[in-house]
């Protein structure tokens, strides 16, 4: 059965999102994937070894982001970043090894350097109080790749550790491989982790989902978590669920293209330059074409 809501006390509005998606704002500074990044151009040279692979234009990153459609009746549009990002996320690790684990789930920065626009967008579970976070946009992909490979790693040598939060206080922390479906887009990596300690004067326990899914050189970051569980299953729902929409408009993309390099029914195609034999023919006496001349020849014969 759902847990009712009961988080709103724990949720402070630290920045709207004007229309989700659908507004432009330059990268102030604070960390990737915040509320406040709605759509950053962070353009990146793209590796010149990198392979031609589909990739979605920026006109159309923000058709990429999930939908409230997309995740079901429970969710809403968010109404701003949790308390618990920076009050269980944010700390040091009694493991050095954990650290960089801790500080890319932190600032949502897994992907690495975007090769063009990346959109966010968030939600809120009205039912458990939880809140899912989607971004997606152009990266290279052996880039993404090796990052899925070494946060696997991580994931593998950290285990438990434990957390100091700005405050000085101590919590314990657990992470765990979170398996996605196999067919889950071109690659995958998720991860389980959950925070637990004194929040706010009650022993509580947060869950985050973390999932990344690359489609050719396009990629997407989701996180879901809350303070009372999470529902299991929306993690995997809305990783496939964005997949599937990033599979779609990379396939139309390509449909596009096609249609625009086949010429348009009725065109003329380009005539052939004269050939060698063209010129001889011209050299004809006027009045009569080469192959009058040819038949001349041969009755004189």
């Amino acid at each position: 059965m759902r847990r009712p809501y009961r988080v709103l006390a724990r949720v402070v509005v630290l920045g709207m999102l004007a229309g989700a998606a659908a507004c432009v704002a330059d990268d102030p500074g604070y960390p990737r994937g915040f509320p406040e990044a709605a759509v950053v151009d962070d353009t990146a040279s793209p590796s010149p070894s990198a392979p031609p692979a589909p990739a979605l234009t920026d006109a159309r990153v923000r058709s990429a982001l999930l939908r409230q459609d997309d995740l079901g009746d429970a969710w809403a549009g968010t109404q701003g970043a949790a308390t618990w990002r920076d009050g269980l996320l944010k700390g040091r690790t009694d493991r050095p090894e954990c650290q960089e684990l801790l500080d890319a789930v932190y600032t949502e920065d897994v992907l690495g350097k975007p090769r063009g626009e990346t959109a966010v967008t968030g939600f809120d579970d009205d039912e458990y109080g939880a809140q899912l976070r989607y971004q997606v946009g152009a990266y290279d992909r052996a880039d993404v790749d090796t990052r899925l490979g070494h946060l696997r790693q991580l994931v593998d040598e950290c285990g438990e550790f434990t957390i100091t939060g700005t405050q000085g206080r101590e919590y314990g922390a657990e992470v765990t491989p979170v398996e996605l479906p196999g067919d889950l887009g071109d690659a995958r990596q998720g991860l389980r982790l959950v925070v637990s300690g004194d929040v706010e004067g009650e022993d509580s326990a947060l869950t985050l989902d973390l999932a990344t899914v690359r489609v050719g050189d396009t990629a997407a970051l989701l996180t879901h978590g809350g303070l009372y569980g999470i529902d299991d299953t929306a993690t995997r729902d809305a990783a496939q669920a964005g997949a599937k929409r990033l599979q779609k408009l990379l396939k139309k993309e390509q449909q596009e293209k096609k249609a625009k390099k086949k010429p348009e029914k009725g065109e003329k195609k380009p005539k052939k330059a004269p050939s060698d034999e063209g010129s001889t023919e011209e050299s004809a006496p006027d009045g009569q074409s080469p192959d009058e001349t040819s038949s001349d020849e041969e009755d004189s014969s």
